[in-house]
């Protein structure tokens, strides 16, 4: 489990072919020296398991399989050397939880259709992403979202077609959302707690049209 708050960029530096998966190698600051094999992270909003680490001067290297399930799902199929990818380690149970409770289970990708600011000096950056029928339902107007790991919050919703969120110049810096550009497709997650209801609610009144 992840809050959201994702604390820098790491940088790929191997992609290889793994059966029907891949395997990939990312590169990290030295902060995450405490991180072990087994461990959680996520990558781009992915729960990814460390299967090997070593040590660097000033970095540490740490590889993840991919499953095929996982590049289905996600924009990690379309991962490549020099890309950078955001990173959060998994929740402890005594910590505090600044964004919002994410479990890394990315359910579809989403095209980016709009960047923009609302003036020439402003500092604030908007982005507007697709919202496909499957999706629908799980984005509200003020609830949470992950895109690519970040804790969000939907701005605005419009035509039924594309929501909206504002991003602040920390978030800008800490993330690859400083990357990114229109067209790129970026991992969504809805809120666990929206998620939830509304597939409880469709599958309670499937229950009650069948008797």
């Amino acid at each position: 489990m992840f809050s959201g708050i994702v604390e820098g960029t790491a940088c790929v530096i191997c992609v290889e072919k793994k059966g029907e998966g891949k395997e990939i190698l990312l590169s990290f600051p030295k902060r995450l020296r405490d991180v072990k094999v087994g461990d959680s992270i996520s990558v781009n909003g992915v729960c990814l398991t460390v299967t090997s680490k070593r040590e660097k001067k000033n970095q540490t290297i740490m590889k993840f399989d991919l499953s095929p399930e996982t590049l289905s799902r996600s924009n990690l199929k379309f991962i490549k050397v020099g890309d950078f990818v955001n990173f959060e380690r998994a929740l402890r149970l005594n910590q505090g939880i600044s964004g919002h409770l994410v479990q890394g289970h990315v359910l579809s990708t989403l095209k980016i259709v709009e960047i923009s600011r609302k003036n020439q000096e402003s500092e604030f950056l908007r982005f507007g992403f697709e919202i496909k029928p499957e999706i629908r339902k799980y984005v509200i107007e003020k609830s949470f979202v992950a895109i690519d790991g970040i804790s969000l919050t939907v701005s605005e919703i419009k035509d039924e077609s594309v929501f909206f969120v504002d991003i602040i110049p920390t978030t800008l810096k800490l993330t690859n959302l400083r990357f990114r550009k229109e067209g790129d497709e970026v991992n969504f997650e809805p809120d666990i707690i929206v998620k939830t209801v509304v597939d409880t609610l469709e599958r309670g009144l499937v229950q009650v049209g069948k008797k």
